[in-house]
C-alpha cells in the first residue's frame, strides 16, 4: 500500500479546522478559546468532549478517546489513515504526495467507494430525469400528485423514476465508459443476470450520507406485483443499518431544536417535511438499529417514533424505545390511529394535523401501559403479572434509580398492584439476568499500564512541546533512557524529527501503541506541560544522565575491582579505567550541582 508523505499528512492537518469537522457529528458550545460536546463515542448527557483549535486536538474525558482531526475521522468514519488523510485532502484541496514521488499516483489503494458514489450520484440524476421530464415518468408523476406530494419535495429529495426496461441502464452505462466488471459489483443490477436492473418502474428514492453524497437507493413500487420496497444491499459506501433516508436534510433542524422524529418510510419523510417540519428521518429496509440511534445521539436529546400502529409497529417502537432509553434520549411516540400514517394525514387533513400530532406526542412510558393494558386481560391477576412483566425491560433501560423509582409508583397506579409486590417481581427479574450475565461474559482483557517515570514525562513534555526536541536529542540519545516507554516515545520523536514534521498529528501517526497515544492525547489537551515543559525536560535530561553516568560507573569499578597482572598492558589498562572513572565522576559532580 502507498505511504503518504508526512508532509502531504502536515499540510492537511494543519488545512483542516478540527470544531468544523467534528461539528458534523455533534452539537459544540465555545467556552474561551475551546470547544465542548457530548461525545460522539459514548453516551452522555453532560459535555465532556474538549477539542483544542490552536492544537487541532479532542480528548473526551468519558471515555478517553482523543488525539488529532485525522484520528477522529479514522474512528468516526471507521476508515484506515490513508482513507482518512485522502478524505480531509480533498476537502482541504490538498494534493495529496506519496512516497517514491509524484502527486497523487494513477493507481490509488483502493478508490472503490468514491467511484460508487460518483457513479450513484450519476444514476440518480439520470432517474430525477425520467421522473420529471420522461413520458415514461408519468405515471409516477400522477402517483406523487395523488399522494399530494409537491414539486419542491421532488426536487428537494431528487426522486426518480427507474425505468421498466430492464437492459437499458446497463447499456447506457457501458456507453459512459465503466466495466462490466464494476458495474456487476455495483448493486444497481441482479447478481444472477448481471445486465437487468435491480430497480425497474419503481418510484427512487436516492438516499444520502450526512455529506449530501448520494450512496444507495430505494425504490418503491408503484403499480404492478413485487416487494413494495427495494434497497441496494450493503456497499462500501453504505451499510443500511448504519444509514437514515432524509438525515442530510434534517440535519439542521435537528441541530436547532435538539429533537428527531424517526419514521416508518421515505414517504413519511416527505409527508413530515411538506408540513413545514423538517428534522424527520426513516430506517432503510432493517429494523431500528443502535448505529442509526447514535447517528443522532450527539445533536438530539429527544425522539419522537412516528411508526406505524399495527402489533409490528409496536414491537417496533418498543424495541426503539429500550434501544433510545439506554442511550439516555428523552423519548415520545406520536399516537396514530390504526391504518394511519403521516402521507394519509397529511393527504386527507393537511400539515396542521401532523404538527398538532406532534404537539400532543405521549411520553414513551404511556405509550407502553396503554398497548399493555390493550394487550393483556388485565382483569384477572395473571393478565395484570403478564403486562406488568412486559414493562420490566423498560424499567432496566432507565438510567437512574430516581427514574425507575417514579415509574414504579406510576406503574403501580396504572394496574392496581402495590409498589412493594411489583418492586419485589422486579428485582428477582434483575437478580436472575444478573446471574447469566455473569455467567456468560468473559473475563475483560487487562490493558498494560503506563506509569508515568520521571523519564517519560520528560520525553512527553517534549511530545506536547515538539519544539525542545533538538535540545533533548543534543544532550541524550534513546539509549540512554532506561524506561521502555520513555526510549519508544524517543524513537517515535527522533522519527519525526528526520522527517522534518514534528507536528502533533505527525507524532500520532508516528506512535504505534494505542495507549501511548492516549496518554499523550491527555498529557496535551490537560495542559500539564503547558507552562513548565522546559523545566520538566531538563530535570528530566539531568535524571536520565545522571542514572547513565552512575551505570557505567558501576561497571568500570567492577572492572578496576579485578586483580590486574603484572604486564605493562594490564597497568595502562587500569590507568584508562581511571581516567575514565574520573571523567565520569567530574560530569556526575555537574549534574549534581545543576540539581541543587
Amino acid at each position: 500500500m502507498a505511504k503518504i508523505t508526512n508532509e502531504t499528512i502536515e499540510e492537511v492537518s494543519s488545512r483542516t479546522n478540527i470544531v468544523a469537522v467534528v461539528g458534523e457529528y455533534t452539537r459544540l458550545e465555545q467556552r474561551g478559546a475551546d470547544w465542548w460536546g457530548c461525545c460522539p463515542f459514548h453516551n452522555e448527557k453532560t459535555p465532556s468532549f474538549h477539542i483544542i483549535p490552536e492544537r487541532n486536538m479532542y480528548y473526551c474525558f468519558g471515555c478517553g478517546e482523543g488525539g488529532g482531526v485525522i484520528k477522529f475521522v479514522m474512528e468516526i468514519e471507521k476508515l484506515t489513515f490513508v482513507e482518512a488523510v485522502e478524505s480531509l485532502a480533498k476537502k482541504a484541496s490538498v494534493e495529496i504526495r506519496y512516497e517514491g514521488g509524484g502527486g497523487a499516483i494513477p493507481q490509488r489503494h483502493d478508490d472503490t467507494r468514491e467511484k460508487l458514489i460518483e457513479l450513484y450520484t450519476r444514476v440518480a440524476g439520470t432517474f430525477h430525469f425520467f421522473l420529471t421530464s420522461s413520458p415514461q415518468g408519468e405515471p409516477v408523476r400522477e402517483y406523487l400528485a395523488g399522494r399530494e406530494v409537491s414539486d419542491e419535495m421532488v426536487t428537494t429529495f431528487n426522486l426518480g423514476f427507474a425505468p421498466g426496461n430492464r437492459y437499458w441502464l446497463h447499456s447506457f452505462l457501458l456507453k459512459k465508459g465503466y466495466s462490466r466488471e464494476f458495474l456487476q459489483e455495483s448493486g444497481l443490477f441482479s447478481k444472477n443476470y448481471p445486465e437487468s436492473s435491480f430497480f425497474s418502474n419503481r418510484l427512487m428514492f436516492p438516499i444520502s450520507n450526512r455529506k449530501g453524497e448520494v450512496v444507495a437507493f430505494s425504490g418503491r413500487l408503484v403499480s404492478g406485483t413485487g416487494p413494495k420496497y427495494l434497497n441496494t444491499r450493503d456497499l462500501p459506501q453504505y451499510k443500511k443499518g448504519e444509514t437514515l433516508f432524509g438525515f442530510d436534510h434534517a440535519l439542521p433542524e435537528i441541530r436547532s431544536t435538539k429533537s428527531v422524529i424517526f419514521c416508518e418510510g421515505c414517504m413519511d419523510v416527505l409527508a413530515w417535511n411538506q408540513s413545514g417540519i423538517q428534522r424527520a428521518v426513516a430506517p432503510l429496509g432493517t429494523a431500528f438499529t443502535e448505529q442509526q440511534a447514535r447517528m443522532v445521539r450527539s445533536f438530539a436529546e429527544t425522539v419522537y417514533f412516528s411508526f406505524d400502529s399495527d402489533t409490528a409497529g409496536q414491537n417496533s417502537t418498543y424495541k426503539a424505545i429500550l434501544l433510545c432509553r439506554r442511550l439516555l434520549f428523552d423519548v415520545r411516540v406520536l399516537n396514530f390511529e390504526i391504518g394511519k400514517d403521516p402521507a394519509d394525514i397529511l393527504k386527507n387533513d393537511g400539515p396542521e394535523a401532523l404538527k398538532k400530532l406532534l404537539e400532543y406526542s405521549i411520553l414513551d412510558f404511556d405509550y407502553l401501559i396503554m398497548i399493555a393494558g390493550t394487550n393483556f386481560d388485565t382483569t384477572n391477576p395473571e393478565g395484570k403479572a403478564r403486562a406488568v412483566a412486559s414493562l420490566f425491560p423498560y424499567l432496566e433501560a432507565l438510567e437512574s434509580d430516581i427514574q425507575r423509582e417514579s415509574t414504579i409508583q406510576r406503574l403501580s397506579a396504572a394496574f392496581g398492584i402495590t409498589e412493594k409486590s411489583l418492586l419485589a417481581d422486579f428485582k428477582a427479574r434483575r437478580q436472575t439476568n444478573s446471574v447469566v450475565v455473569r455467567q456468560e461474559k468473559d473475563q475483560p482483557e487487562k490493558k498494560r499500564s503506563i506509569k508515568r517515570t520521571a523519564e517519560l514525562r520528560a520525553v512527553l513534555a517534549v511530545a506536547a512541546n515538539p519544539q525542545y526536541f533538538q535540545v533533548m536529542r543534543s544532550r541524550i540519545t534513546s539509549d540512554d533512557i532506561e524506561d521502555a516507554d520513555a526510549r519508544n516515545l524517543y524513537i517515535v520523536l527522533e522519527d519525526c524529527y528526520r522527517n522534518e514534521t514534528m507536528s502533533h498529528e505527525s507524532i500520532f501517526a508516528a506512535c504505534q501503541d494505542e495507549q501511548m497515544r492516549t496518554v499523550i492525547t491527555e498529557t496535551i489537551v490537560q495542559g500539564e506541560f503547558a507552562e513548565n515543559a522546559q523545566k520538566v525536560m531538563e530535570d528530566g535530561i539531568v535524571r536520565i544522565r545522571k542514572n547513565g553516568l552512575e551505570k557505567k560507573r558501576i561497571k568500570l569499578m567492577a572492572r578496576m575491582n579485578v586483580a590486574p597482572g603484572t604486564s605493562l598492558e594490564d597497568v595502562r589498562s587500569i590507568d584508562e579505567l581511571m581516567a575514565e572513572k574520573k571523567s565520569i565522576d567530574e560530569e556526575l559532580a555537574k549534574l549534581k550541582d545543576m540539581n541543587e
